[in-house]
């Protein structure tokens, strides 16, 4: 079983003239830390690429695309300007998020097709507030839900777990309706952008396979297991996916001064070993972590938990025919939170 690693110096073109938290530091000071740790010639790098058309057209809209296009350029790239009042972009955004989302799709398809391989794509900028037709939050092209398509479309079953501490508002939007992809987030509430309610369990075809667990402020380690041993691991085995896809945000660290939970670097490593327990491919893509200590520190914790991993190669068993992987796991957050709630003192 192999891990790879997936990077690269388009990432930094990402930049903005003045302060943001969304800069090329931070992913540079998880590369650096990479080159000095004892990991270097455990993983296997595999190279960046561009995000295809076929490859973005099956969750973005064509007028947004070409609106992204006109705005930024291509060949000729353009200035520096804003997409929302969070969402700036400068001249190497273009290619930046392109090779952002094809990053995550190339190392999705690897690992889908391999017996048991993982990895993690360390691409910015980040991706689950973009919607189909919108970009939001630092959030231009939603890198895990074109991965998660791209893997959907040579038949396989795929589930994403989101432990950005913001709710991945975009990829539920694009997913809420599917059917065929499971989406589960856990994340800080109430808290930006608004959305990520126990109630939200999808619609139509896709009702049952949106399972968000919207925790307190101040949730940590204990918070976060209870999570996973109570719904999230039950809601993936009884999905029993081919691969699961990662949003992993890593700003849920204590140290983390966007939002306000408590985790720690082997909170980290301990969520992405229960994801390996369920099914060993496992595909993480970098999603927010703005202080450049912790978030160095937390993605080496999680890398070291990728490259001794022996688990499974598979979970088998059961296979829902119909909404009930997510549906059923709906009243067992609400119980969860009521004991959270108490917890806190809410």
């Amino acid at each position: 079983m192999k891990t790879y690693l997936s990077s690269g110096e388009v990432f930094l073109g990402h930049r903005l003239v003045g302060e943001h938290p969304e800069r090329p530091e931070r992913l540079q000071a998880v590369l650096t830390a990479i080159d000095g740790s004892d990991l270097v010639g455990r993983f296997r790098w595999l190279p960046p690429r561009r995000a295809t058309d076929e490859e973005l057209l099956r969750v973005h809209t064509a007028p947004y695309l070409a609106d992204l296009r006109q705005r930024m350029g291509d060949l000729q790239p353009k200035g520096q300007g804003w997409l929302d009042p969070d969402t700036y972009y400068g001249p190497g955004t273009y290619q930046a998020a392109l090779h952002a989302a094809g990053t995550a799709c190339e190392l999705a398809l690897r690992i889908a097709e391999s017996s048991g391989d993982n990895g993690f794509a360390l691409v910015r900028p980040p991706g689950h507030h973009a919607s189909s037709d919108r970009a939001m939050g630092f959030c231009l092209l939603n890198n895990v839900a074109v991965a998660a398509a791209a893997v959907r479309a040579t038949g396989r079953r795929v589930a994403i777990v989101d432990f950005d501490v913001h709710h991945g508002n975009g990829t539920e939007e694009i997913f809420a309706r599917d059917g065929s992809v499971l989406v589960i987030s856990l994340h800080q509430f109430p808290f930006y952008p608004g959305s990520g309610a126990a109630t939200a369990i999808g619609e139509g075809n896709g009702r049952g396979f949106i399972v968000n667990i919207p925790l307190p402020e101040g949730s940590a380690g204990p918070e976060y297991k209870l999570a996973c041993k109570r719904v999230v691991l039950p809601v993936l085995r009884r999905f029993a996916p081919d691969v699961i896809l990662v949003s992993a945000g890593f700003d849920g660290h204590a140290q983390d001064s966007l939002a306000g939970m408590g985790l720690v670097e082997d909170d980290y490593a301990a969520m992405v070993a229960s994801l390996l327990a369920v099914q060993s491919r496992l595909v993480l893509v970098l999603e927010g972590g703005y202080h450049t200590s912790a978030l160095p520190a937390s993605v080496l914790s999680v890398l070291r938990v990728l490259i001794d991993a022996t688990g499974p190669g598979g979970p088998g068993g059961y296979r829902p025919s119909g909404h009930d992987a997510g549906t059923a796991a709906s009243d067992e957050v609400r119980r969860l939170l009521g004991e959270l709630q108490k917890l806190h003192g809410l």
